[in-house]
């Protein structure tokens, strides 16, 4: 585990997550060029109390970057908080449903400009809902998801 003690700011989660996800791209060379494995690495973001706002396993950004066409993400949520899992991998949670789903969509977003598509599933203590993102729905019928 490393320790950043300078940090960087920024106004909000989903510019830390863009910020997030170029920086792994980059550290995983890093990681590979020492002999490590990135998969067992992860970037955590805190906010300014020192709490979790989100967790990026290299994993993750691995499997974003492979051939993979189809991910699922799913919000989970209750009176405790959010919780993002993708492909039943948790992903970062949140005390609120706003930022949760703000960067659950980031995330689709990345990928959709990759021609990759996303079904998101959220789900509380009163419904389920399902959303496909716009390269699911331009995909051609019969595609399955992940």
């Amino acid at each position: 585990m490393s320790y950043d003690d300078l940090g960087l700011d920024y106004p909000d989660v989903e510019t830390a997550w863009r910020a997030v996800v170029r920086a792994a791209q980059d550290l995983k060379h890093v990681f590979a060029a020492r002999g490590h494995d990135p998969r067992d690495y992860a970037i955590e973001v805190e906010d300014d109390t020192g709490e979790i706002v989100f967790r990026l396993p290299f994993s993750e950004q691995l499997r974003s970057s492979l051939l993979q066409s189809h991910a699922t993400y799913k919000l989970v949520g209750s009176h405790l908080g959010w919780l993002i899992y993708r492909d039943d991998e948790f992903v970062a949670g949140f005390a609120q449903r706003l930022p949760a789903e703000l960067l659950v969509w980031e995330m689709v977003e990345t990928r959709c400009a990759e021609h990759k598509a996303s079904q998101v599933l959220v789900e509380d203590e009163l419904v389920c809902e399902k959303h496909l993102c716009r390269c699911f729905k331009e995909a051609p019928s019969g595609t399955l998801l992940s």
